[in-house]
């Protein structure tokens, strides 16, 4: 972000900022000077920049009601429709700016979900994703839940299968209850059998330190019940190697979490602490070692062999991109989202 506003400040460009980092650290030094919309106010991007081409800056940052979700929009890729269910969350994870940026969870209504999932259909849309904070969460603030959603939403999934539905991530502590009725969506064939859960690290104390708000045991849990009940189940995770506190026993824990799996997907980062968090005040691992177990880590995964076994099965296939090569294509196998590249 700091790259691209130096950029246009070089070229004497007028300049509008969006998204979590201003609306969560406003007095950023970076932002000086600068236009701001806040992640709740994009309906009105438009007003903010043409004050800005007037030579006024202007920063929309107060809170109001959830953007339309019919504002319009040119997709990068008129295959795909990202759909966002809401926004915040319920969470209040002691490493994390979300809550700072996006506030209390809010949910888009049943009705206005369904009725967009019919407009983008109509459109030519091949795949919906269900995006969120925490998909799992959905709802608990207007009464209703995921499940219910879900199942709305696939009633409205074309019968001839031309459409495909992909869940985006959730927390373990708001799918512990639903699992069951999740994994019987997940079975449905127009639904990907894949679904994003970070754990961040397999100790127990550290998840405390993290104000996570589940154990290991119930990760365990979930992944093995949808593992159990969901044909082809594929799940991604998400691990923070170096947290505050983080000893030599709990990253061990971490390894043996994630070779006891062999996840086909897991998003390793190294703790950075951001500025105005609880985390940040905590003492840090030193950088060496947090450099080193994010190595050690990232050894154990890609030893993995996760697709050994899918040799002569035929699947059904989405095309849903072309490569930044250009000479390649990109494809989503039906039992998992499973991304790869294909020659053209």
């Amino acid at each position: 972000m700091d790259t691209i506003i130096s950029k246009g400040r070089s070229a004497k460009k007028p300049l509008v900022v969006a998204g979590c980092v201003p609306q969560g650290s406003r007095n950023l030094k970076e932002l000086e000077g600068v236009s701001i919309v806040g992640v709740q106010q994009i309906d009105r991007v438009v007003e903010v920049v043409e004050e800005t081409l007037k030579g006024h800056e202007v920063r929309l940052l107060t809170r109001k009601t959830l953007p339309a979700l019919d504002l319009p929009k040119v997709r990068k890729n008129k295959l795909v429709e990202i759909l966002p269910i809401n926004v915040g969350c319920l969470g209040a994870c002691t490493y994390c700016k979300t809550k700072h940026a996006r506030g209390h969870l809010g949910s888009y209504t049943v009705d206005s979900l369904v009725g967009r999932v019919k407009n983008v259909i109509a459109d030519g849309v091949r795949e919906i994703w269900l995006s969120s904070e925490d998909t799992g969460a959905y709802g608990r603030d207007i009464g209703v839940n995921l499940p219910i959603l879900l199942n709305a939403i696939v009633a409205e999934l074309p019968l001839n299968g031309s459409t495909m539905l992909r869940i985006g991530m959730t927390n373990p502590p708001y799918i512990l209850e639903h699992l069951k009725e999740i994994a019987d969506v997940l079975c449905h064939p127009c639904v990907y059998s894949f679904l994003h859960v970070p754990v961040q690290s397999g100790s127990d104390s550290i998840l405390s330190a993290m104000n996570r708000e589940y154990t290991v045991g119930e990760f365990r849990k979930v992944v093995d019940t949808l593992m159990e009940l969901v044909p082809g189940m594929q799940i991604a995770t998400d691990v923070i190697c170096g947290f505050p506190g983080e000893t030599d026993e709990d990253f061990a824990r971490t390894v043996e979490l994630i070779k006891d799996y062999k996840l086909a997907q897991v998003h390793i980062s190294q703790f950075y602490p951001r500025p105005g968090t609880p985390a940040a005040r905590m003492k840090k691992v030193p950088s060496n070692m947090v450099k080193q177990r994010s190595r050690e880590l990232t050894a154990v995964f890609e030893s993995f062999t996760p697709y050994t076994g899918m040799e002569g099965k035929v699947e059904r296939i989405w095309i849903t991109d072309i490569a930044s090569d250009g000479v390649h294509l990109v494809r989503m196998v039906e039992s998992v989202l499973w991304i790869t590249a294909i020659r053209v």
